[in-house]
Protein backbone atom coordinates (compact mmCIF):
# COMPACT_ATOMS: atom_id res chain seq x y z
CA UNK A 1 0.00 0.00 0.00
CA UNK A 2 2.27 2.41 1.16
CA UNK A 3 5.21 1.42 -1.08
CA UNK A 4 6.63 4.97 -1.68
CA UNK A 5 6.42 5.56 1.91
CA UNK A 6 8.54 2.85 2.10
CA UNK A 7 11.17 3.47 -0.28
CA UNK A 8 11.26 7.70 1.31
CA UNK A 9 12.18 5.93 4.52
CA UNK A 10 14.78 3.80 2.90
CA UNK A 11 16.26 7.11 1.43
CA UNK A 12 16.75 8.50 5.08
CA UNK A 13 18.00 5.53 6.27
CA UNK A 14 20.43 6.19 3.76
CA UNK A 15 20.89 10.12 4.54
CA UNK A 16 21.68 9.14 7.78
CA UNK A 17 24.73 6.98 6.99
CA UNK A 18 25.89 9.78 4.63
CA UNK A 19 25.17 12.83 8.11
CA UNK A 20 26.74 10.57 10.33
CA UNK A 21 30.31 10.41 7.91
CA UNK A 22 29.86 14.30 7.59
CA UNK A 23 29.74 14.52 10.90
CA UNK A 24 32.92 12.55 11.43
CA UNK A 25 34.36 14.83 8.97
CA UNK A 26 33.32 17.74 10.65
CA UNK A 27 34.93 16.70 13.88
CA UNK A 28 38.25 16.12 12.02
CA UNK A 29 38.03 20.00 10.45
CA UNK A 30 37.47 21.18 14.04
CA UNK A 31 40.49 19.39 15.14
CA UNK A 32 42.01 21.33 12.85
CA UNK A 33 42.94 18.45 10.81
CA UNK A 34 42.40 18.50 6.64
CA UNK A 35 39.20 16.33 5.94
CA UNK A 36 39.08 15.50 1.86
CA UNK A 37 37.18 18.35 1.27
CA UNK A 38 36.04 16.69 -2.24
CA UNK A 39 34.64 14.18 -0.45
CA UNK A 40 32.78 16.49 1.46
CA UNK A 41 31.74 18.47 -1.92
CA UNK A 42 30.56 14.96 -3.15
CA UNK A 43 28.14 14.40 -0.27
CA UNK A 44 26.72 17.65 -0.94
CA UNK A 45 26.73 17.27 -4.42
CA UNK A 46 24.65 14.06 -3.59
CA UNK A 47 22.10 15.58 -1.03
CA UNK A 48 21.34 18.25 -3.41
CA UNK A 49 20.77 16.09 -7.00
CA UNK A 50 19.04 13.32 -4.97
CA UNK A 51 17.34 14.59 -1.92
CA UNK A 52 16.31 18.14 -3.50
CA UNK A 53 15.95 17.23 -6.59
CA UNK A 54 13.97 13.96 -5.88
CA UNK A 55 13.20 12.57 -2.48
CA UNK A 56 11.78 15.81 -1.54
CA UNK A 57 9.32 16.38 -4.16
CA UNK A 58 8.22 13.03 -3.75
CA UNK A 59 7.65 14.11 -0.21
CA UNK A 60 5.79 16.92 -1.47
CA UNK A 61 3.37 15.06 -3.44
CA UNK A 62 2.54 13.20 -0.59
CA UNK A 63 2.13 16.51 1.43
CA UNK A 64 0.08 17.79 -1.26
CA UNK A 65 -2.33 14.82 -1.57
CA UNK A 66 -2.74 14.85 1.95
CA UNK A 67 -3.65 18.66 1.86
CA UNK A 68 -6.56 17.91 -0.78
CA UNK A 69 -7.77 14.56 0.98
CA UNK A 70 -9.31 16.82 3.80
CA UNK A 71 -10.01 20.41 4.84
CA UNK A 72 -8.16 19.75 7.60
CA UNK A 73 -5.12 21.90 8.20
CA UNK A 74 -1.89 19.56 8.56
CA UNK A 75 0.62 22.65 10.00
CA UNK A 76 3.33 19.37 10.28
CA UNK A 77 3.53 20.00 6.41
CA UNK A 78 3.69 23.54 6.32
CA UNK A 79 6.67 23.16 8.23
CA UNK A 80 7.92 20.97 6.52
CA UNK A 81 7.70 22.38 3.02
CA UNK A 82 9.44 25.36 4.74
CA UNK A 83 12.54 23.47 5.98
CA UNK A 84 12.85 21.32 2.56
CA UNK A 85 13.37 24.89 0.75
CA UNK A 86 15.51 25.97 4.13
CA UNK A 87 17.92 22.65 3.77
CA UNK A 88 18.45 23.29 -0.30
CA UNK A 89 19.49 27.06 0.78
CA UNK A 90 21.90 25.80 3.59
CA UNK A 91 23.37 22.97 1.35
CA UNK A 92 24.32 24.63 -1.34
CA UNK A 93 25.93 27.74 1.31
CA UNK A 94 28.06 24.82 2.74
CA UNK A 95 28.64 23.43 -0.44
CA UNK A 96 29.97 27.25 -2.22
CA UNK A 97 32.06 27.60 0.86
CA UNK A 98 33.86 23.82 0.58
CA UNK A 99 34.41 24.88 -2.69
CA UNK A 100 35.93 28.12 -2.35
CA UNK A 101 38.54 26.02 0.36
CA UNK A 102 39.25 23.47 -2.95
CA UNK A 103 39.90 26.53 -5.05
CA UNK A 104 42.39 28.35 -2.09
CA UNK A 105 39.99 31.04 -1.26
CA UNK A 106 40.48 32.31 2.43
CA UNK A 107 37.38 31.86 4.55
CA UNK A 108 37.62 31.43 8.32
CA UNK A 109 37.34 27.80 9.44
CA UNK A 110 35.19 28.23 12.14
CA UNK A 111 32.18 29.53 10.23
CA UNK A 112 32.87 26.55 7.20
CA UNK A 113 32.23 24.47 10.69
CA UNK A 114 29.22 26.50 11.42
CA UNK A 115 27.45 25.45 8.59
CA UNK A 116 28.66 22.05 8.15
CA UNK A 117 26.99 21.57 11.60
CA UNK A 118 23.44 23.59 10.62
CA UNK A 119 22.78 21.25 7.69
CA UNK A 120 23.59 18.11 9.59
CA UNK A 121 21.57 19.33 12.64
CA UNK A 122 18.83 20.72 10.34
CA UNK A 123 18.69 17.62 8.15
CA UNK A 124 18.33 15.45 11.05
CA UNK A 125 15.27 16.81 12.91
CA UNK A 126 14.22 17.30 9.87
CA UNK A 127 13.95 13.54 8.60
CA UNK A 128 12.82 12.93 12.36
CA UNK A 129 9.91 15.13 11.75
CA UNK A 130 8.81 13.58 9.08
CA UNK A 131 9.28 9.71 10.29
CA UNK A 132 7.36 11.25 13.87
CA UNK A 133 4.77 12.84 12.43
CA UNK A 134 3.86 13.02 8.35
CA UNK A 135 4.80 9.23 7.14
CA UNK A 136 2.60 8.06 10.50
CA UNK A 137 -0.15 10.41 9.18
CA UNK A 138 0.11 9.42 5.35
CA UNK A 139 -0.19 6.06 6.17
CA UNK A 140 -3.60 6.58 8.35
CA UNK A 141 -5.63 9.19 5.91
CA UNK A 142 -4.21 8.08 2.17
CA UNK A 143 -6.26 5.35 0.87
CA UNK A 144 -4.70 2.32 -1.12
CA UNK A 145 -6.35 4.58 -4.17
CA UNK A 146 -4.39 7.50 -2.98
CA UNK A 147 -1.42 5.78 -2.98
CA UNK A 148 -1.69 4.41 -6.05
CA UNK A 149 -2.01 7.60 -8.11
CA UNK A 150 1.11 8.79 -6.02
CA UNK A 151 3.20 6.18 -7.42
CA UNK A 152 2.11 5.97 -10.99
CA UNK A 153 3.15 10.17 -10.75
CA UNK A 154 6.37 10.25 -8.26
CA UNK A 155 10.17 10.49 -9.31
CA UNK A 156 11.22 6.89 -9.53
CA UNK A 157 14.62 7.73 -9.75
CA UNK A 158 17.31 5.55 -8.32
CA UNK A 159 19.12 6.66 -5.78
CA UNK A 160 22.46 7.57 -7.28
CA UNK A 161 24.71 6.40 -4.26
CA UNK A 162 23.00 3.86 -3.16
CA UNK A 163 22.00 2.31 -6.01
CA UNK A 164 23.77 0.39 -8.97
CA UNK A 165 24.12 3.62 -10.83
CA UNK A 166 26.05 5.41 -7.38
CA UNK A 167 28.91 3.21 -7.44
CA UNK A 168 30.23 4.88 -10.66
CA UNK A 169 28.84 8.88 -10.12
CA UNK A 170 29.44 8.75 -6.45
CA UNK A 171 32.41 6.00 -6.52
CA UNK A 172 34.68 8.29 -3.03
CA UNK A 173 31.36 8.49 -1.33
CA UNK A 174 30.53 5.06 -1.49
CA UNK A 175 33.94 3.71 -0.78
CA UNK A 176 34.11 5.88 2.42
CA UNK A 177 30.51 4.48 3.44
CA UNK A 178 31.25 0.51 2.53
CA UNK A 179 35.07 0.98 4.42
CA UNK A 180 33.02 2.80 7.48
CA UNK A 181 30.20 -0.52 7.22
CA UNK A 182 33.11 -2.60 7.91
CA UNK A 183 34.79 -1.33 10.77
Amino acid sequence: MAELLDRLTQDHRHLVRVLDLLDDLLDRFHAGDEPDYELMCEMLEYIESYADQVHHPNEEDIFDRLRAHTDERYPVLDRLTDQHLQLTRINKQFRQSLEGIVHEEVLRRDQVEVQGRELVEALREHLDLEEREAFPLARERLSAGDWERLLATTSSHEDPLFGPAGRRRFHTLCQYLTERDRL
